[in-house]
């Protein structure tokens, strides 16, 4: 989520839950016959899951056919009752819309921006020649026709109940549009000004090709975030199965003539077709950022033959070779499509840019990918939280491709970015995110990376007292935070771009330990704590201070979402979670802490209970106290825990699963950030959970009664005995049948596979309970 909203005041009671200690119950006995596991995940994916919600719960979920990591998102973008209002829209579809305007080809999924949504198709069973905007080709529709699964989108238009079928490839889209018997002439708009809202086509231009029946262009978008490096280019190459009859162009708004070509703005064609012998219209798109040959390369290499059965069935089974890396047993339906639509909703992006030859375009340049997939679309402040250890964890391909693109980046620019997408750098958000993913997939195993090439720029995006010479990205107040010990007030967000180069640096810390400079690793470990200098014992929150060491904002108000945090407010923004036994000492100790987060949680309790994620209206507006649509206080659930209370991260991270998720629309949160929720729910569900760039997993409280994860080395098997809705609380747990004595366990440990036993009570249990 990026985009800030004005405080809100809430009123809200307090509950302190502080549960009983020292209960001991006996161990439960493994389940000889455990519940059945799930035979077939794709059927419980539902891409429309996240696609509606409103303001700050709006999941932005893309529902459309994908492959994973695929840079062909093709799918619908929608109007309806809001129009087509940015924030309802940044996947471009919104789950209460009912008119479709169009089948782009690319888009983001999950973002708190508008970017894509480019290269629009629209099948038609009549053309008005005054009508060539998307507005005046659009369709009703009603949503009891669409179906989404992974790899394939469908509806029915109401405009001539035409049927529209699509699926997708890596860099491709085959398109099947079916008319009514008896239906003698179909038409195809090819809308090349076609963008979501937020954006603009500077320029577009194509050429047919009659003979080949074949449409091959490009076309230049500044997007919501991509204008801010000036845009990209997409270049297409597109086929039809049918020779077309008739063929119209227009640019600059003209009414369409007939012709083969043609460029400026406002550019696109209408195709007509003669389908009087009732066979629908195909149609097969490749797309680059490189060039025209190339997506002509990635359609003709990933689309050989007319067969839309067999690549929608092609796409699927990649989706299932990636959801088999998760297998659960048990659970409710509902449960059980949460968790594989979370699953799925991992590997929409980031986006595989590099053509099938292996080129990418980045900062200006073409590049070659040699043993890599150039990764692009990396929305990296919300990502580094739960996705990419996610992918250190299940899918070490992929973290190594982050990891070689990112530094392939920054070879490039001289600096590791934020947020790129497409061909450049959005340079959104804050903090130096990738430190902590460099760092995070290097200590977990992905060794096969020029790591000491990357250390080096990200050591002296950090620690130079000189600008390096591209710069310092995320970075860009270094030298202030190394000189006061945290950014100061002068600088906008200074209090969370101080927390975020915390944790960053505390990722750095651990990566240079792991390469042996134990000059750096202690220089990083020192700044890791500079978050603390912020800490005002007066009002008990991290604040910002000015140059002078003077705490600014006064009177301060720990609700208010000032400009001095990043989409949070002081509560929000306490909880630092490479800190946490540090944050409890500077509130007084264990006590003081466990009140105060408890406090934290009770407040959001109400307000849940208040404005329920299925509200749509009120659910909409940040909440004061946890805030579980947004990025900075997600893990906090986990701090109680390391604490001496795992009790409460039982409790409350069961609570955070349970009312911020289901199986509808409106079944996420707020913005999925690009799977940043979605990864959230999966290692709760599973019962550990991540302290980026660490090796270090916080134990919790599993969902289901028995898990297979696929890790690096082997199976990791996870079983929770007797675990129920009511059965929440841990009493005991077994790492290969040895007892573990704190809620802790390391990657080092279960990258080899091995079998973690909950001994799941109704009832708070004495493990990882203890007085500090």
């Amino acid at each position: 989520m990026h985009v800030r909203h004005s405080p809100r005041t809430l009123l809200a009671a307090l509950t302190l839950a502080l549960c009983a200690q020292g209960c001991t119950l006996e161990p439960q006995p493994i389940p000889t016959e455990p519940p059945s596991a799930v035979a077939d995940p794709l059927a419980y994916v539902d891409p429309r899951i996240g696609s509606g919600g409103f303001g700050f719960a709006h999941g932005s979920a893309f529902p459309g056919a994908a492959a994973p990591f695929g840079l062909a998102k093709v799918g619908p973008d929608t109007r309806g009752p809001f129009g087509t209002i940015n924030f309802l829209h940044y996947s471009g579809y919104w789950a209460e819309d009912d008119y479709i305007q169009g089948f782009s080809h690319l888009h983001l999924h999950g973002t708190g921006a508008t970017d894509y949504g480019v290269l629009g198709i629209m099948p038609l069973d009549s053309f008005d020649a005054t009508r060539t905007t998307q507005e005046g080709y659009e369709s009703h529709f009603d949503k009891s026709t669409e179906v989404a699964t992974p790899g394939y989108y469908a509806v029915t238009l109401d405009r001539g109940s035409i049927r529209a079928e699509m699926t997708a490839t890596t860099h491709g889209a085959h398109h099947r549009h079916t008319y009514p018997q008896g239906t003698t002439e179909g038409h195809v708009v090819f809308d090349l000004e076609h963008h979501l809202n937020g954006g603009d086509i500077t320029h577009a231009e194509f050429t047919l090709d009659g003979a080949a029946q074949r449409m091959t262009g490009k076309l230049h978008h500044n997007g919501g975030m991509s204008g801010g490096f000036g845009g990209y280019d997409v270049f297409f190459d597109i086929v039809s199965r049918t020779p077309w009859t008739k063929s119209l162009v227009f640019s600059e708004g003209a009414v369409p003539v007939e012709g083969m070509t043609a460029s400026g703005d406002k550019v696109g064609a209408v195709l007509s077709f003669d389908i009087s012998d009732g066979v629908p219209i195909e149609l097969q798109v490749g797309i680059s950022f490189v060039s025209a040959e190339n997506a002509a390369e990635n359609r003709q290499t990933e689309l050989p033959a007319w067969d839309f059965d067999k690549t929608h069935e092609d796409t699927a089974n990649a989706w299932l070779d990636l959801l088999d890396t998760m297998k659960i047993w048990g659970g409710t339906e509902a449960e059980r499509r949460m968790f594989y639509s979370s699953l799925y909703r991992s590997f929409l992006m980031p986006t595989a840019s590099s053509d099938v030859n292996g080129e990418y375009r980045y900062g200006g340049q073409v590049k070659t990918a040699q043993g890599f997939t150039f990764l692009t679309d990396q929305s990296l402040w919300d990502t580094y939280r739960t996705l990419t250890p996610l992918y250190a964890l299940i899918t070490p391909e992929a973290s190594r491709n982050t990891v070689r693109s990112l530094h392939a980046m920054a070879e490039i620019s001289g600096f590791f970015p934020k947020w790129p997408i497409a061909t450049g750098e959005a340079g959104t958000m804050l903090g130096a995110s990738a430190d902590v993913v460099v760092a995070d997939a290097f200590i977990k195993g992905i060794t096969d990376v020029d790591i000491e090439g990357a250390y080096a720029i990200l050591r002296a995006a950090a620690l130079d007292e000189v600008d390096p010479p591209g710069g310092r990205g995320g970075r860009q107040w270094a030298v202030p935070y190394n000189t006061f010990g945290y950014v100061p007030a002068n600088i906008g967000r200074s209090a969370s771009h101080t927390l975020e180069f915390g944790h960053d640096d505390l990722a750095l810390a651990n990566l240079a330990e792991a390469l042996g400079k134990a000059d750096d690793a202690a220089t990083f470990r020192a700044h890791s704590l500079n978050h603390r200098n912020l800490f005002d014992p007066a009002t008990g929150f991290i604040r910002a201070r000015d140059e002078a060491g003077t705490f600014v904002e006064k009177p301060y108000n720990p609700y208010a979402m000032s400009d001095h945090y990043a989409e949070a407010n002081g509560w929000h923004s306490l909880w630092a979670q490479h800190d946490i036994p540090g944050i409890a000492e500077l509130l007084g100790g264990q006590t003081a802490f466990v009140e105060k987060l408890t406090q934290f949680f009770e407040e959001s309790v109400v307000d849940m209970a208040e404005r329920p994620i299925e509200d749509r209206f009120a659910s909409g507006a940040p909440r004061n106290a946890y805030w579980h649509s947004n990025e900075p206080c997600i893990h906090a659930a986990y701090a109680f825990a390391q604490v001496g209370r795992a009790d409460l991260t039982q409790k409350y991270a069961r609570w955070a699963a349970l009312t911020h998720y289901n199986d509808t629309p409106s079944g996420l949160p707020g913005n999925d950030d690009g799977g940043t929720m979605s990864a959230w729910y999966l290692f709760t569900a599973a019962g550990f959970y991540p302290i980026p760039g660490t090796t270090r997993y916080i134990l919790g409280t599993p969902l289901f009664p028995r898990m297979e994860i696929k890790v690096q080395q082997g199976t990791l098997t996870i079983l929770a005995n007797n675990v129920s809705a009511k059965n929440i609380y841990v009493n005991s747990v077994r790492w290969n049948d040895v007892p573990l004595d704190k809620p802790e366990i390391s990657h080092d440990e279960i990258m080899h596979g091995g079998t973690l036993v909950f001994d799941m009570s109704p009832t708070p249990g004495s493990f990882g309970v203890t007085s500090l």
